[in-house]
């Protein structure tokens, strides 16, 4: 049993090093790997430019205080699980599914206040092993309950705060491994931390810039800068059997802006974002620092705020390096219908990495619709209902590339008081 265990251990090490974002020595690589579908095609960016994505707040909790000024429930849920291994030999798989609720409190308390609340379940399963006494299938997986608010006063600023409960599980219940006995399953708890500003430019020069494009279609164009802090997975090491041997979470910072410009055009009482434009850059550091004390034994430490960030080479000039990736991406609106994403990331002794999806929403379809139809029925589906594909491509490396696919549903624009 103990040469079981013993391959086991191997096998899972060389099947997460397959899987690892970052290569550096922390536990549980599911916490860095990026399971949102349409924020991979960006780069997995996500930190700095707010977005309605139900998995928003995995990257920045902030993004449920963004996202609840307009939704009031969003779900998200893979088709099926995705294979991340490019061996069959080597299985592993993705799965997960994320749930947002929020309100906007404005009408009910004459205060800009918004509330989200987000929950998520990822998992990363590792295949089936036999072993004496039956099968087990060796998985990390977490729940993650998020809170989140913003204040909109002229500039909107939103906070966040996230709590894992996170399960590593590596053998069977009660296995013997020499003269210890015990379980070789894992648990502990992190905690991530959010920042999120968006300062919509042109609504503080002038409150209502309307622009006479077209007769009698009103445009109001828009332009917002925003910058976004997180610091993700802040807690305690994690161990099997052996305290001794504890490995640490991977502690990680980003920071970043986001850019978006476009136009909305009203069509009688309807608003209508015809075209929209945003572009982001994420600095992301892994802040765990490991060295050895005068008896050879590990000694970990951990940085605090940036770490080894240079905002001026990992932000400005795009540029990742041996401790910091640098995460950019690009976004393209079409008429709440048609999304376009693009994007890239290099650094931790990785080449630079492209990302690209694609997004396909009911809402702008409907939305035009409703116009040429004037049916109740679809009028209330529009301006309250919103179903999304996604579907988007990222390089691990050489040889590993994820196909993501997602479907969502949203409901917004409810006011209950």
């Amino acid at each position: 049993m103990k040469n079981c265990i013993s391959f086991l251990i191997l096998f899972l090490t060389f099947a997460i090093q397959n899987v690892s974002v970052s290569q550096g020595e922390t536990a549980i690589p599911l916490l860095q790997y990026p399971v949102s579908p349409s924020l991979s095609g960006m780069g997995a960016t996500g930190t700095s430019l707010p977005t309605d994505d139900p998995f928003g707040f995995l990257y920045n909790p902030a993004q449920l205080g963004y996202t609840s000024q307009e939704n009031n429930l969003s779900f998200i849920i893979y088709p099926s699980s995705l294979e991340l291994s490019p061996f069959p030999s080597v299985p592993i798989n993705l799965s997960s599914f994320a749930l947002n609720l929020g309100y906007n409190f404005k009408n009910l308390i004459d205060f800009p206040l918004t509330v989200g609340f987000g929950f998520a379940r990822p998992e990363m399963s590792f295949g089936e092993f036999t072993l004496t006494g039956g099968t087990f299938e060796p998985k990390d997986y977490y729940l993650a309950y998020s809170l989140g608010a913003g204040i909109d006063y002229g500039v909107q600023f939103n906070a966040g705060i996230t709590y894992k409960s996170i399960t590593s599980i590596l053998g069977p219940i009660n296995i013997g491994v020499g003269e210890e006995q015990g379980s070789v399953e894992a648990n502990v708890s992190t905690f991530d931390y959010g920042l999120l500003l968006n300062v919509p430019v042109i609504r503080l020069i002038d409150d209502n810039p309307t622009l006479d494009l077209f007769e009698n279609v009103p445009s109001i164009p828009f332009f917002n800068f925003s910058i976004g802090y997180a610091q993700l997975n802040v807690g305690d090491e994690i161990y099997y059997i052996d305290p001794a041997q504890a490995d640490p979470l991977p502690r990680t910072a980003r920071l970043g802006y986001g850019l978006s410009t476009g136009i909305d055009f009203i069509i009688q009482d309807m608003t209508l974002r015809v075209l929209s434009v945003s572009f982001t850059v994420d600095a992301e550091v892994l802040l765990v620092l490991r060295s050895f004390d005068t008896n050879g034994a590990v000694v970990n430490e951990y940085q605090s705020f940036l770490g080894d960030i240079d905002i001026y080479k990992n932000i400005i000039q795009m540029k990742g390096d041996e401790n910091v990736i640098s995460r950019s991406g690009f976004k393209l609106d079409l008429v709440e219908t048609l999304t376009i994403t693009w994007g890239k990331y290099s650094g931790k002794s990785s080449d630079s990495k492209k990302t690209n999806g694609i997004e396909i929403r009911s809402k702008g379809l409907l939305k035009l619709l409703d116009k040429f139809t004037s049916d109740p029925t679809i009028s209330y589906i529009a301006n309250h209902f919103d179903i999304r594909y996604y579907n988007s491509n990222y390089n691990l490396d050489h040889f590993t590339e994820t196909n993501f696919e997602g479907i969502a549903f949203v409901i917004n624009g409810y006011q209950f008081w």
